[in-house]
């Protein structure tokens, strides 16, 4: 059943980008750079940390990006301005935990969720004079023009033997990677075949790969402002709790950390969290003997807003960066063509 659905599905996704490659659909155009941040699989790839690089790297320059989002699994519909630049964020629920967790990082940084991309954008320039548009996660938002497409894909993903969805986790035919600009290969480890993976998706685009390294930035305590120590982990019995697409990516990065992990739990990809699920774990910690919390980033985001989660005690979260293998200049140079 599941490989006619995929059929089905993948006749549906031909037809649709057969009408955008014959103009027979709409393309809306703003007058800056669109770069857009995506994937061609389901699941935690790593395109928020991008976004992320992407913005810090553009606001050192002095430009003015935006950053336009649909606002993943947030409550609320239609056209908001998550952060409008001057540090006034909404919450995680209406705006979306990436939307979010990207706009308290950057105070200086407009960021709006929106359905329609389009719409977003033009408020990005008109209302903000914004001068460049980092659209995230729009590999498959094909109505909105963009100048560049970035393609995130996981490292550990061996494509090759990936089916369309909802037999496999492409969102779309591997093919369709000959639309990409740059393909950006994340969360690389000493371990991962990187010549492999070049050459795996050598035979569905030119785009140049480029390979990158995700890394523990800083350690932060929900509810605190300034960053810690990572020796504050060590010799620590602490449990783990994470709502993402990945779980065996956060896994990594704690045995990295070499956290001491007194327990796991696993929640559903962006789990909203509420007071019950704070006494689950509260018990679950004296029942482990867990002196601590380690989540994610997102997770922190989203538990922030729930009334109570204080009485799980400390609560610690890695912020992730993007580090380039290799000389980083053709990166930009290749964006910036």
């Amino acid at each position: 059943m599941k490989r006619l659905l995929s059929q089905l599905y993948g006749t549906a996704i031909g037809l649709r980008n057969l009408a955008f490659d014959r103009g027979l659909r709409q393309v809306v155009r703003v007058p800056v750079p669109v770069i857009s941040v995506g994937n061609i699989t389901v699941g935690g790839t790593g395109k928020t940390p991008v976004v992320e690089f992407l913005a810090a790297h553009y606001l050192d320059a002095g430009r003015r990006p935006a950053v336009v989002t649909r606002g993943y699994r947030r409550l609320t519909k239609g056209n908001l301005v998550v952060s409008d630049g001057r540090g006034q964020v909404v919450s995680a629920r209406d705006g979306g935990d990436e939307a979010v967790q990207i706009a308290r990082k950057f105070d200086s940084l407009v960021v709006i969720a929106d359905e329609q991309r389009s719409r977003g954008c033009r408020m990005a320039v008109e209302d903000f004079s914004a001068d460049i548009i980092i659209l995230d996660d729009a590999f498959q938002h094909r109505s909105m023009h963009r100048d560049t497409d970035i393609v995130v894909v996981d490292a550990a993903d061996d494509l090759d033997v990936q089916r369309l969805l909802p037999a496999g986790r492409l969102r779309e035919p591997l093919r369709n990677l000959r639309r990409a600009d740059i393909i950006l290969l994340s969360k690389c480890r000493p371990e991962t075949p990187v010549e492999e993976r070049r050459r795996s998706i050598a035979r569905y685009t030119e785009a140049p790969l480029f390979a990158a390294r995700f890394t523990v930035r800083r350690l932060r305590r929900l509810g605190e402002e300034n960053a810690l120590s990572l020796n504050l982990l060590k010799n620590r019995p602490l449990g783990g709790f994470c709502g993402i697409g990945n779980p065996a990516g956060f896994r990594q990065t704690l045995d990295e950390l070499q956290v001491q992990l007194a327990s796991m739990t696993e929640f559903a990809d962006h789990h909203w969290y509420d007071e019950s699920d704070c006494e689950t774990l509260r018990e679950a910690g004296e029942r482990t003997g867990a002196t601590g919390w380690m989540t994610t980033e997102k997770d922190a985001t989203r538990l922030r807003d729930v009334r109570g989660w204080e009485r799980l005690g400390d609560v610690f979260y890695p912020e992730m960066a993007v580090e380039l293998l290799g000389d980083s200049r053709e990166f930009f140079e290749r964006l910036e063509r």
